[in-house]
């Protein structure tokens, strides 16, 4: 059969996109393929996530709160006196100010939100050790990730298990020098602590204090944690 002797070649969906001068995230992560070729260490594909301008948005994905339509005060006005009319003289009104998007668009946005959410912690707590080493060269990108943990209560438990998950993975490939960022992060036992009732950050907090005998992890444990978890008395 002549395609076994290069009559095709397959290529990848990703390279061609990759191939555009103005190539953007979002069509990479639209793809279904992306996580295989990730997992296939494309070189190109890498080389583009690695980017700054990639991580910082990878990073945003991860922690994106859901999505609320935003109804201005006129909406409202419009809402309240159209009620009771019919479609067609609703849709003369509403055509005079702005709108809210339709729920169908809403939930088309929330879902993908959620898409972009999943695939950009896959992304991130993959196995490529050169994604995990831009991001820790990046620190302004993680300080600003970890302020997520700054969010009152109670956190979205899809986005705090996409959290945990990518830091986990971090912690995995680059202990050393997530623990240097842990210790160097204002208040962030306090910020994890108003979380307790979070399953997946206090799983991020047992991990790191699991690592107080690892390497650099050397008082890692705060007292305030030890008080929490009545492994020392409180004062």
């Amino acid at each position: 059969m002549f395609w076994r002797f290069g009559g095709y070649a397959n290529i990848s969906t990703i390279d061609t996109l990759l191939e555009k001068p103005d190539v953007t995230l979002e069509e990479l992560l639209d793809e279904s393929d992306l996580i295989q070729e990730l997992k296939s260490h494309n070189t190109k594909l890498i080389e583009f996530l690695r980017e700054d301008a990639a991580l910082e948005k990878l990073l945003e994905y991860v922690v994106a709160p859901k999505l609320e339509p935003v109804v201005s005060d006129d909406d409202d006005e419009h809402e309240n006196k159209d009620k009771e009319k019919s479609k067609d003289k609703e849709k003369s009104v509403s055509a005079s100010g702005p709108r809210i998007a339709s729920e169908d668009e809403v939930a088309e946005n929330e879902k993908k939100r959620n898409r972009y959410a999943y695939v950009a912690a896959e992304i991130l707590s993959s196995d490529s050790w050169s994604l995990s080493a831009a991001l820790l060269e990046n620190q302004p990108l993680l300080r600003k990730f970890w302020d997520f943990l700054k969010l009152p209560a109670p956190l979205d438990p899809l986005q705090a298990s996409y959290f945990t998950k990518v830091n986990e993975a971090l912690l995995d490939k680059k202990t050393e020098e997530m623990l240097d960022l842990f210790k160097s992060l204002d208040n962030v036992v306090q910020n994890m602590l108003q979380h307790v009732d979070s399953p997946m950050v206090m799983d991020l907090l047992l991990k790191i204090i699991s690592l107080e005998k690892a390497e650099g992890g050397q008082g890692i444990v705060d007292v305030r944690i030890l008080t929490y978890f009545e492994i020392v008395p409180s004062n």
